[in-house]
């Protein structure tokens, strides 16, 4: 009997000096950050332009070195007003990935859908290659011009992409909270 109660009042001690120690060393903030986004409209197709402020934690980084491939999923809509609702004239969502080659000592940024990557020699130079991204030409359906487009856009960090072991850590850690908040604005 006496041995459960130190073991319940050990587990209690744990778990609070885990949860004190989250507030002292996560008081910085995000890592993932949209610094700009530009929505121009030509002849009903669209083209988006996001400029990030892009940064990995130090779990995320020695995650990365360790051979871990992370993945980010950019999600685009455009909506516009139409009498008593949002019509959405356009959605899509992007998918990139970064990983690190330890044989090859270089960086890769892969677009996941259309299979293109390029390399970089140094894990700054692969996070400002991600701060940029231009979408495509993008066709919006059923659009009325001289009326706002209400743009939305979310970089969410697909934690369930990460190693079964390290997934349960990544739910609670702010470090590896590696997504923006929805942006919405109307242009």
């Amino acid at each position: 009997m006496r041995g459960c109660r130190k073991s319940k009042s050990l587990l209690l001690c744990c778990f609070i000096s885990m949860l004190s120690g989250w507030h002292v060393c996560y008081a910085g903030g995000k890592f993932v950050k949209i610094k700009q986004a530009q929505l121009s409209i030509v002849d009903n197709k669209a083209r988006l332009s996001i400029l990030l402020d892009f940064r990995l934690s130090p779990e995320a980084q020695k995650a990365l070195y360790s051979g871990i491939t992370l993945f980010w999923d950019v999600s685009i809509k455009l909506k516009q007003k139409q009498a008593f609702w949002y019509k959405t004239l356009f959605a899509h969502t992007y998918r990139y990935s970064l990983t690190y080659y330890t044989l090859l000592d270089n960086f890769r940024v892969k677009d996941e859908r259309k299979k293109t990557f390029r390399r970089f020699s140094s894990l700054a130079e692969a996070l400002v290659f991600m701060q940029h991204i231009e979408t495509e030409e993008m066709p919006l359906s059923e659009y009325v011009t001289n009326q706002c487009v209400i743009s939305v856009l979310k970089i969410s960090f697909d934690q369930e992409m990460l190693p079964a072991p390290l997934r349960p850590v990544a739910y609670f850690d702010r470090q590896w909270d590696l997504s923006t908040n929805e942006k919405k604005w109307c242009e």
